[in-house]
């Protein structure tokens, strides 16, 4: 089985247990996340691509969405022209794509965050 794509005991502490205030982060976090997510193109210049995903793995490691994180942090690497980095962020893409949409899922799982 697959470990939650959010982990609320994190997000509880980082909230200090007060639902409204949890809420409230997640929210930051799926407003976040789509706006990256509708931006990142792997052809798009070094430093745009690195910012879009330093931003997403800060807001995804607030949660606790550890995997987001991970990838984020993995596409920050891939810098630099020729079509094995546009490929590579390809891949990179499309799996943070679906570790993503796990996060969103689990986020709209416990509040109305759309």
């Amino acid at each position: 089985m697959n470990a939650a794509a959010i982990d609320f005991a994190h997000l509880d502490r980082y909230a200090c247990g007060d639902a409204a205030l949890r809420d409230e982060i997640l929210a930051l976090f799926v407003e976040q996340a789509r706006l990256a997510m509708s931006r990142l193109d792997a052809g798009m210049g070094d430093e745009a691509w690195s910012d879009a995903l330093h931003r997403l793995k800060g807001s995804a490691r607030g949660v606790g969405a550890w995997r987001v994180g991970a990838l984020c942090e993995r596409g920050e690497a891939l810098t630099g022209c020729g079509g094995a980095t546009t490929a590579a962020r390809r891949a990179l893409l499309k799996s943070l794509a679906a570790e993503v949409e796990a996060a969103l899922a689990e986020a709209r799982s416990v509040t109305a965050v759309g």
